[in-house]
């Protein structure tokens, strides 16, 4: 197939000599994905302070769980570190359950 068009061949080189310039004159993204210590304590949750009122304890979410729950995720929920959605979510359904309310994600966590 020696009949192929030499523009689209030429606009194809362009296109990737374009991209491999921009790429190369793009911040360097640190190879971590870990948070800096001061981004992950997030301060006491607004969770801490229903489980006190309806004096529930960690135990009585893990409990309640029907996922796997642990208690360490549970405390750090409750001191304010940072969690993934994915936990917050399995926190917030223990947190449902236990209590027979249904709050938001938003009145659980300030973050």
């Amino acid at each position: 197939m020696s009949g192929s068009d030499p523009s689209a061949n030429d606009a194809v080189l362009s296109e990737s000599v374009l991209s491999e310039s921009v790429l190369s004159e793009s911040v360097q993204l640190p190879r971590t994905h870990r948070r800096q210590p001061e981004e992950r304590e997030q301060g006491v949750q607004p969770l801490a302070t229903l489980m006190q009122r309806l004096q529930l304890s960690a135990h009585d979410l893990v409990s309640a769980s029907p996922r796997q729950l642990t208690h360490k995720m549970v405390s750090r929920a409750v001191k304010g570190r940072w969690l993934t959605i994915n936990s917050r979510r399995q926190v917030h359904e223990a947190f449902c359950l236990a209590t027979g309310t249904a709050p938001l994600i938003s009145e659980l966590f300030n973050y």
